[in-house]
């Protein structure tokens, strides 16, 4: 993440240059190799499943979120609806009610005391609109959308990863899918299709090689 720390310094120095100061760092801001900065972050990202006290700043979680809406969708019909929560009692109320699921109550026995979010400072729900209107691609711009997030909260220097089976584990509860709608405000066309948990990372795993022979280039 050097270089990401070096992007931000050069931002605050291009800030100072334009006050009419000329700090130190002015001539690193003209030298930052924007495209290195986002490459090394894509390629660093890890997903992280433990998690500080440490509550997330307000003005990280917006950022979080509008790159997340910034993605693209099909036709730009942005078939999403997205909330962050980061009210404790709320996300344990809903975590009991996942935890009376089959899924559930095989989490609960591994989670160590854990509510189904990994105790996670912020939660964010990502739904896909259904119905009437709704593109048949709508999961599919969602997981654009997740990418943007986890990227971003990684850019911030947080912690983050998406959850499926605790999507599923809502999904399959009457009282969870009902808790999640009248609770956070979901439209009731709104599917879950997923879940990032995000905060301040209480441990440092490395990224795992990716199996380079899934992909290539023909010519």
């Amino acid at each position: 993440m050097k270089q990401l720390k070096s992007l931000l310094l050069a931002a605050g120095a291009m800030a100072l240059v334009s006050c009419g100061q000329q700090p130190a760092t002015a001539q690193e801001a003209a030298e930052v190799d924007k495209a290195a900065v986002v490459i090394e972050n894509i390629m660093t990202r890890v997903s992280v499943r433990q998690f500080t006290n440490e509550p997330v700043a307000k003005a990280d979680l917006e950022t979080i979120l509008k790159a997340g809406l910034q993605a693209p969708s099909a036709m730009n019909k942005q078939d999403w609806q997205v909330r962050i929560v980061t009210n404790q009692d709320m996300l344990n109320a809903l975590s009991d009610l996942m935890m009376n699921t089959e899924m559930g109550k095989a989490m609960k026995e591994r989670n160590g005391g854990k509510n189904a979010f990994a105790n996670a400072p912020a939660v964010a729900f990502i739904a896909a609109e259904a119905g009437d209107g709704a593109t048949p691609w709508s999961q599919i711009d969602t997981a654009l959308l997740c990418e943007n997030m986890l990227l971003s909260a990684h850019a911030l220097g947080l912690g983050a990863t998406y959850q499926a089976a605790p999507a599923r584990m809502i999904n399959d509860s009457t009282e969870a899918k009902d808790y999640l709608k009248t609770t956070f405000g979901f439209p009731e066309n709104a599917e879950l299709v997923n879940i990032i948990i995000m905060g301040h990372p209480a441990e440092t795993p490395a990224a795992k090689d990716r199996d380079q022979s899934k992909g290539r280039i023909i010519e």
